[in-house]
């Protein structure tokens, strides 16, 4: 099983928001959830192992292989949801850029993967949100876009705040003044700055929008206070069930933001 606790919120919070705003919830987005599932799980366990695609033979990664194949399948040719082909294109580009990113960070040792690499794999796992709308009204849109969008920045700021956390533990060092600490830090902190810059601009040309700022606001107030917890140390694991309830206030408080717009 993925031991990863934020790997299960960029997989899940994705496509629960998706499902949720697009309100169709039927069979079709049931077997995408169940093909979803089972790849995610599929890849997990293959990677932990790191056998090589060998593994792929081992009767539980068989029968994932097929019940994600069968799944999709039955999406393609019972529901005529074609769009997802480029969805899994999209997947399969990503895994690839990742796994590629992973093998050459290796050599460095110093973090089990690189923020490329990372960023890599939230944008894969984002996909969820695609597949979940197109599974549920049939095909794409603007607000289907606009909730993967979202999504995929939200969760890059997580990924932003939690390496660089563990990267100020790592230092072995004391930071010392505003100025030794926004060095450091910088990244998390603009990434932040332009994200709140494009809200504000969005809400700007659509002013029915400014209940999604309120979804992005605790993950905004999570980066400012990075700064007063670099080089503080910490369980591992409870960061990880921190982000997992960061991502479900997201997901409640986009979910409304998406259905007061409507």
């Amino acid at each position: 099983m993925p031991a990863e606790h934020g790997a299960w919120g960029m997989l899940f919070v994705p496509f629960l928001c998706a499902a949720a705003v697009a309100t169709s919830w039927n069979l079709p987005l049931l077997l995408c959830a169940a093909s979803a599932l089972a790849l995610f799980l599929l890849r997990g366990s293959m990677d932990a192992q790191d056998g090589g695609w060998k593994l792929l033979l081992e009767p539980g990664h068989l029968l994932l292989a097929v019940a994600a194949a069968s799944s999709g399948v039955a999406l393609l040719t019972v529901y005529q949801r074609y769009q997802l082909i480029a969805v899994g294109a999209m997947g399969i580009i990503l895994y690839g850029l990742q796994s590629w990113l992973v093998v050459k960070h290796l050599a460095q040792r110093t973090e089990k993967r690189s923020l490329p690499a990372e960023a890599a794999g939230v944008a894969l796992l984002s996909l969820t949100a695609p597949a979940a709308w197109i599974s549920a009204r049939g095909q794409m849109d603007a607000t289907g876009v606009q909730v993967w969008l979202l999504n995929l920045a939200f969760f890059l700021g997580g990924v932003l705040y939690v390496k660089y956390r563990v990267r100020s533990v790592q230092a072995h060092r004391e930071f010392t003044g505003g100025r030794d600490r926004l060095v450091f830090a910088w990244p998390v902190i603009v990434y932040h700055l332009l994200l709140v810059m494009f809200l504000a601009a969005w809400i700007w040309v659509e002013p029915r929008s400014v209940a999604v700022l309120l979804a992005f606001s605790p993950g905004i107030l999570r980066a400012c206070g990075l700064l007063l917890q670099l080089g503080k140390r910490f369980p591992i694991r409870r960061l990880g069930w921190t982000e997992i309830a960061h991502s479900v206030v997201f997901l409640i408080l986009l979910v409304l933001a998406f259905h007061l717009k409507g």
